[in-house]
């Protein structure tokens, strides 16, 4: 196992919290972390080395979710 650093820009600043999904070429996406609603990054410590995964976010407030943020994917090498 190791890891993977995500950062972003949170363009809706009155989050309660901010869900991270991700998925690989194999498996549909799934929750992976939330964080605080200010929060502009995250260390995904569930990462496996050499997987390309693809995350997208979306804001949570109260019962509401926004709709997701643009995708981006990535490659932990160590």
């Amino acid at each position: 196992v190791c890891s993977s650093d995500l950062m972003w820009t949170n363009k809706q600043d009155d989050c309660d919290t901010v869900e991270g999904e991700r998925k690989t070429d194999a498996d549909p996406y799934a929750v992976v972390f939330t964080v605080p609603g200010e929060a502009d990054n995250k260390h995904d410590v569930g990462a496996t080395k050499d997987t390309t995964y693809t995350y997208r976010l979306r804001c949570k407030k109260g019962d509401a979710y926004s709709d997701y943020s643009n995708e981006v994917s990535g490659n932990p090498k160590k």
